[in-house]
């Protein structure tokens, strides 16, 4: 009987996950949902960060792929272009802030108002100084002095362009009174020794080789914005204060001869508002656990690099996805992302089954506690049952059993002797065809043994029979 019991329970079970899994089926398929991350990189120094999130997310069955686009406008807009497929990206920080505020033009304040929602931040990964070169002979001290002179700031669809007019207009320089260059200045300065250029404004990771090159080419000075840094940062929150201290590049020859004060910006990693929260996570933690190297790629130290300073968990200027928050405070994914992903990824099962995991899995947890509740006294109550059942067909049989051997007390029962007989045959033919399990066997032989008592009465009244004819 257990062993059957059991069956009978493993099997509902069975077919009820079944059910499940079929309805779940045809969920995911109806909404199936690509375990891929399409990220966009704007230059080579995002390029190479984003690669070291590969084998990470490759673990969680998520596969990464990327996208060279031009850094600034070309990433925001490719984010929020559902044509492009891209759902990840690297922003230049103080991009977006350049958008607004009074030095923004009403285009750029509407097209902000109306994308910026479409984005979440999660994390700040680099710094990446506001580079400004001028010509050694020239007494700049300031954005301010750069008034009626040639400057170098970026490429048109770049994000250093957008970022460095606005730091220029907030100091009163604009092409009514400067000539803006849109070109990159080249690693050994020639605009400005060839007298085409009189500054350059870059913003790049200081391991750049193009800024490496910079800061040892002679007869061109780097801006100190020791005296108004604080105000800077003040008014434009994107921005912080670095210091590039005296012989940090050279000490033979010294190099910088003494402190210099910069601005810079951070770069972000910004996704889709509408990615879903599993690969948010998943890509926040590769974030995490692969922090910009403090060494570039000649092995030496990176300028300003601070051991566990990247990424950060906040943002000036998007706002900041609830998911990434939890996972850079707790270091760990969450528990059931955490364990099924691999596991899905292992036995080859979609994405959308481990998104679904993620998304409802503690909600349907929740649910079977008091499902299995519920449950938990109906099963204790299905053996109950079960030997209910089987006695059930045995006192049917009983009760015609009964009722037959009440009739042989009837006074004419002699007279209907066969009768009788062939309903005895009957109930223990029937009797003789009941499969139930050993347990109840002693039931079955006992009430064969009340058959066959029955059927010695019957046999009494056979011997009686014919004189009762006769009379």
């Amino acid at each position: 009987m257990r062993w059957r019991l059991g069956r009978a329970i493993v099997l509902s079970a069975l077919g009820v996950g079944l059910v499940v899994a079929s309805l779940l089926f045809l969920l995911l398929r109806a909404n199936p949902l690509e375990g891929k991350i399409v990220m966009a990189t704007g230059n080579a120094t995002y390029h190479d960060l984003a690669t070291t999130y590969r084998a990470d997310l490759e673990a969680y069955g998520v596969g990464l792929e990327l996208r060279d686009t031009t850094e600034g406008f070309a990433t925001l807009q490719a984010l929020v272009d559902d044509k492009t497929g891209v759902n990840a990206g690297f922003v230049k920080g103080g991009l977006v802030g350049s958008l607004q505020g009074r030095l923004a033009s009403d285009k750029a304040k509407q097209w902000r108002q109306q994308q910026l929602g479409k984005w979440l931040s999660i994390g700040r990964v680099l710094y990446e100084p506001i580079w400004v070169f001028t010509r050694g002979d020239l007494p700049i001290q300031s954005l301010r002095d750069l008034q009626h002179r040639r400057i170098l700031i970026g490429l048109r669809d770049g994000g250093t362009r957008r970022i460095a007019t606005q730091l220029l207009a907030a100091n009163g320089i604009g092409p009514a009174n400067a000539t803006l260059i849109e070109e990159i200045l080249a690693p050994d300065a020639a605009q400005i020794h060839a007298g085409a250029a009189d500054a350059a404004i870059l913003i790049t990771s200081p391991d750049s080789q193009r800024i490496q090159q910079l800061l040892r080419v002679s007869d061109i000075r780097l801006m100190d914005f020791a005296a108004e840094v604080d105000a800077y940062i003040n008014r434009f929150p994107a921005l912080s204060k670095l210091v590039l201290r005296e012989g940090a590049v050279e000490f033979d020859p010294l190099l910088p001869s003494a402190n210099i004060t910069l601005l810079a910006t951070s770069a972000a990693v910004v996704v889709r508002s509408d990615l879903h929260p599993a690969l948010v996570s998943l890509l926040t933690h590769a974030l995490v656990h692969n922090p910009k190297s403090g060494f570039d790629n000649s092995g030496d130290p990176v300028l300003f690099y601070k051991s566990g300073e990247f990424p950060w968990a906040h943002d000036p200027e998007f706002r900041f996805s609830n998911e990434a928050l939890s996972v850079h405070k707790s270091g760990e994914l969450p528990t059931l992302l955490r364990v099924v992903a691999p596991l899905n990824k292992r036995l080859g099962l979609p994405f959308s089954l481990t998104a679904f995991a993620n998304t409802h899995g503690a909600q349907t947890i929740l649910l079977l506690i008091p499902l299995f509740a519920i449950a938990l006294p109906l099963i204790r109550a299905v053996p109950a049952f079960y030997v209910w059942s089987i006695r059930q067909r045995l006192i049917y049989w009983y009760r015609q059993l009964t009722a037959l051997e009440r009739t042989l007390e009837q006074p004419d029962a002699a007279l209907h002797i066969r009768a009788r007989r062939a309903d005895l045959e009957r109930i223990d033919a029937a009797v003789r065809r009941i499969r139930i399990p050993i347990y109840f066997a002693d039931q079955v032989y006992n009430l064969r043994g009340h058959i066959d008592f029955v059927r010695q009465r019957l046999a009494l009244l056979s011997d009686v029979a014919p004189a009762l004819a006769a009379e």
